[in-house]
């Protein structure tokens, strides 16, 4: 067996999925062949700094997980896209960078969403992908620096996916990062960080801008990046409590067409087709118009449109819930060449501290550091659909001992999935359709 199909076939074996994102197999990414691989150490999302942390303390893992993704894809050179000022992670790198063959760092500036996949290519390799398309169609593959720590332990060391690294920010008494099991319930995150200051607040799972609420007692995942803790009064907490038919009453009773959702969206300015004030004005008035309803599907969902409309609309909610509807119905946007980059997007960048403030999240935007601690979890829940939305089949039946990196769950025969492994020893509790539980004796 050659190199390339070793590398794939272990990280496929260990469960390896992206960690910042939607949770993309990761050997589905590796198995396609380009000229670069960009490892992506933007965290452009506020409150975030699980992958600072990690490039910190693992610096010789990150890199070594770069460099088999080349090996991988027979890719000639390997880029870091980090933030400029991300100086100790740089530092970090650059004592460790001479050891490794073609691989440079690429600095990026402080703005959002410099992490999206089609700004960060654009900004490194100065290419444009096409609408509807991936990073592989310009020759490159873009991998989250945990997913390279993750690709280097599932090759080099034969270790499964059991642990995630993970911030617990907001309004908590003691913000931390922490490496916790993978199941862990949030509850216990809130705790290892003091728990709330704040009496109203809700959970979101992820950034303030992209991230999903939660439960406390929702599990980690192995796409779980933070928790953070929203008070209320927050344009993130004001905007996950609005029901999406509230914004769509909102929209055509105040939308009034002055496309600075359009202006500043990331997307748009790079060339795309997306058009949100045209497709508020569709939705809201029930204009016929399925070319500018389709190119809903082109959103990232980062959320701009949101924070910098003046009437207080939510474009990215109601472009999310159409981009449901056309995905459910299988409308997949065609690949096409991007029109040419908008001549004021260097302008329109978005910066962060600027973010920050109008998110109403500034006291709580201050350096994070890595708490190495080892964590004694009573119990685990892991979850059979861990990314990217496909169900995994149990393995293991209740009353089952197993060991922490015993595999527990796999895809479906034929379906381009991962397996899923128990994160610690234990006695399974219960299996149902969702979930595996895990209890230590």
């Amino acid at each position: 067996m050659d190199v390339s199909k070793e590398i794939i076939e272990a990280v496929m074996e260990a469960g390896v999925v992206g960690a910042g994102g939607a949770g993309f197999p990761a050997h589905i990414k590796l198995n396609a062949k380009c000229e670069v691989v960009i490892a992506n150490m933007a965290e452009c999302e506020p409150l975030l700094f699980t992958n600072q942390a990690l490039v910190q303390h693992y610096p010789d893992e990150v890199l070594k997980g770069l460099q088999i993704a080349m090996q991988a894809t027979g890719a000639k050179k390997g880029i870091i896209a980090i933030k400029k000022k991300y100086e100790a992670c740089k530092k970090a790198l650059e004592d460790k960078i001479g050891n490794y063959e073609n691989i440079v760092i690429h600095e990026l500036g402080d703005f959002y969403p410099a992490g999206d996949e089609h700004v960060m290519v654009k900004e490194v390799l100065k290419r444009a992908m096409p609408m509807g398309g991936i990073p592989a169609d310009v020759g490159a593959v873009v991998h989250n620096v945990e997913t390279l720590y993750n690709i280097k332990r599932a090759y080099h060391d034969k270790k499964p996916v059991t642990q995630k690294f993970v911030t617990v920010a907001g309004a908590v008494r003691h913000p931390l990062v922490v490496k916790v099991p993978i199941g862990l319930k949030f509850a216990e995150l809130l705790d290892l960080a003091g728990g709330p200051t704040v009496k109203n607040y809700i959970l979101v799972d992820g950034g303030p801008m992209m991230g999903n609420e939660v439960d406390a007692s929702d599990p980690v995942t192995k796409t779980t990046s933070a928790l953070l803790v929203i008070p209320e009064g927050t344009v993130p907490y004001i905007s996950r409590k609005a029901r999406v038919e509230v914004l769509l009453k909102r929209a055509k009773a105040a939308c009034c067409q002055c496309r600075i959702c359009t202006d500043m969206c990331p997307r748009y300015l790079l060339g795309h087709s997306l058009q949100p004030h045209k497709i508020m004005r569709t939705v809201s008035y029930g204009i016929p118009d399925p070319e500018t309803v389709k190119n809903s599907l082109l959103c990232s969902e980062c959320g701009l449109c949101e924070i910098t409309c003046p009437m207080g609309l939510s474009p990215r909610r109601i472009n999310s819930r159409l981009k449901r509807l056309l995905q459910e119905k299988k409308i997949r946007f065609p690949k096409m060449n991007v029109e040419r980059e908008r001549p004021e997007r260097e302008t329109r960048k978005y910066p962060t501290k600027k973010l920050v403030a109008r998110l109403g999240l500034a006291s709580f935007f201050h350096q994070i550091e890595y708490a190495d601690v080892k964590i004694d979890a009573k119990e685990v829940k892991l979850m059979l659909r861990q990314y990217a939305g496909l169900k995994l089949l149990p393995l293991v039946k209740e009353k089952d001992q197993v060991k922490a990196g015993e595999m527990i769950a796999k895809a479906p025969e034929g379906k381009p999935g991962v397996s899923l492994h128990a994160s610690i020893d234990g006695v399974v509790a219960s299996v149902d359709e969702t979930s595996v539980v895990i209890r230590k004796e």
